[in-house]
């Protein structure tokens, strides 16, 4: 049994277009959103850029002192990570680390990773950045990890759109050409 181009593009537009839904709200709330704001750049002082090398590993009261002086934070507590954690905030950050939880002087919540090693500052992590971060997990259908931008549902996805837009513009001039033909 041969389907007609319309029901083909119709189903198909259907499957997708939760997917697509989402890949526009996503793509709308990254082009309001500024990198620099999501990634907490707006609470670390301006500073020199000092290379710094792989010292001894510091204290975690040091760690609190630090965000005290780097930042415009106010450090409330600080614990050790030493296992990575799926999905976690500091994902893709060697280990350990000095995670500081701290308040912005806009009673936000703020938490600060440090190297232990190094003394710097390596993420700073905001409700802001957690929306960006489950945005981009839905954008790239990773919802896990948020990483894998070459997962298969993306793929697929991104497949089945290309051929929903395609079927469409082949549609849409296919009804142009039967209307003039009708009308002649």
């Amino acid at each position: 049994m041969i389907r007609s181009p319309r029901k083909i593009h119709k189903y198909l537009s259907l499957a997708i277009s939760v997917q697509l839904l989402l890949w526009t709200i996503s793509g709308i709330y990254f082009s309001f959103n500024k990198i620099e704001d999501v990634r907490g750049s707006q609470y670390l002082k301006p500073k020199e850029v000092i290379e710094t090398t792989k010292g001894n590993k510091i204290e975690a009261k040091q760690a609190l002192i630090l965000v005290a002086e780097k930042t415009y934070l106010t450090p409330q507590s600080v614990t050790e990570i030493t296992e990575n954690e799926s999905g976690s905030e500091y994902r893709g950050r060697s280990l350990p680390l000095y995670k500081i939880e701290a308040i912005s002087e806009k009673n936000k919540e703020i938490n600060v990773y440090v190297d232990p090693f190094s003394k710097k500052i390596v993420a700073v992590r905001s409700n802001q950045w957690r929306i960006w971060d489950f945005m981009w997990g839905i954008h790239i259908m990773d919802w896990d990890e948020r990483d894998n931008i070459g997962n298969i549902f993306l793929k697929l996805f991104s497949i089945l759109a290309l051929l929903s837009a395609l079927s469409g513009i082949y549609l849409f001039f296919k009804s142009s050409r039967e209307r003039k033909l009708t009308e002649s």
